[in-house]
Parts: C-alpha cells; sequence; structure tokens
C-alpha cells in the first residue's frame, strides 16, 4: 500500500485573511468544478467540525458520488483540512469508500497578495489503485486548477467591491 499526493497552487491579490475567511465556506472551495454541487453546509465558529454534503455527478451522471466532507484540523489563516466519508453509486451498485481523499488548503502570505497551496492526499493505495491514481491525475489536474481560477476570483471580486 502506498500514499498518492497531487498539489495545485494559486497566487491571489488579497491578504492571507482575506483569503483564508472566503474559503471556510465549502461552497467557495468547491465552486469551480461544475460537477460537483455542495448542500447542506453546516459551518462551525471554531473551523472544525464544519460539513457538506457533496454530490459528483461523472461520466453523464452514470458515476455518482455521494460525499460527506468534514473539516478536521483547522488554523485560521494558515490551513484546512477536511476528510471525506464517500459512497460511489456505478451501474446500480453502490460501495462504500475505504479511505476518500484527504484535502488541505494552505494559506502563505507574498509579495502583496496569498500563495493558496491545495493538496490531495489518497492514503493506503493498492498498486492498481495507484496507477489509476496516475492516470487519471493529468485529468483531475484541470478540474484542480479550475477551483484554485474560481477562488481567487471569487476573492479578489470580493475585494474590489469593497474598496
Amino acid at each position: 500500500m502506498s500514499d498518492f499526493t497531487r498539489s495545485f497552487e494559486i497566487v491571489i491579490d488579497a491578504s492571507v485573511h482575506d483569503v483564508f475567511e472566503y474559503c471556510r465556506d465549502p461552497h467557495h472551495l468547491f465552486e469551480g468544478w461544475p460537477e460537483l454541487e455542495v448542500t447542506d453546509v453546516i459551518m462551525t465558529p471554531e473551523g472544525v467540525g464544519t460539513k457538506a454534503h457533496i454530490v459528483g455527478r461523472f461520466a453523464k451522471g452514470m458515476i455518482v458520488e455521494q460525499i460527506e466532507r468534514e473539516y478536521t484540523k483547522f488554523v485560521p489563516d494558515e490551513r484546512i483540512v477536511s476528510k471525506a466519508h464517500a459512497k460511489v453509486r456505478f451501474a446500480g451498485r453502490t460501495k462504500e469508500v475505504a479511505n476518500g481523499p484527504i484535502l488541505t488548503w494552505l494559506f502563505e502570505g507574498t509579495d502583496g497578495g496569498t500563495k493558496l497551496t491545495f493538496v490531495v492526499l489518497e492514503e493506503d493505495l493498492g498498486w492498481l489503485q495507484n496507477l489509476l491514481e496516475s492516470v487519471s491525475a493529468v485529468v483531475m489536474a484541470k478540474k484542480m486548477h479550475s477551483m484554485l481560477a474560481a477562488i481567487k476570483t471569487g476573492v479578489e471580486s470580493q475585494a474590489s467591491s469593497a474598496a
């Protein structure tokens, strides 16, 4: 068994605090991925325990993921970590996902802005799963960059309307 990690980053023209506060809401984190619908968000004041239900429809709806994502680590202006409990339905069958991906968002100040890094960690993958992840990583990279671009647009438009 091995782990598979992917990492993506973007620089946003806003303070670390503004970017972090925008990302507290799970709706914002996934808005750049049109196949995902975020519902039933419950936000906690302390961050840990914030939950969201996410439905992903792929392959023209033939594959449906039901994901419960929860913030498990929350360090203001520094990091948000979330774990997933998921089920996948395909060809009329539903299967529990043993180890859903752990998603981490890291916030770091740069010259007048914020570097937002998004890390996807999949743990304890067998050799076949690892191979499939390697192949799908190319396709998924486009989705991850779209998610980060949507966060950048959302934060920067919010900042410009507040000015």
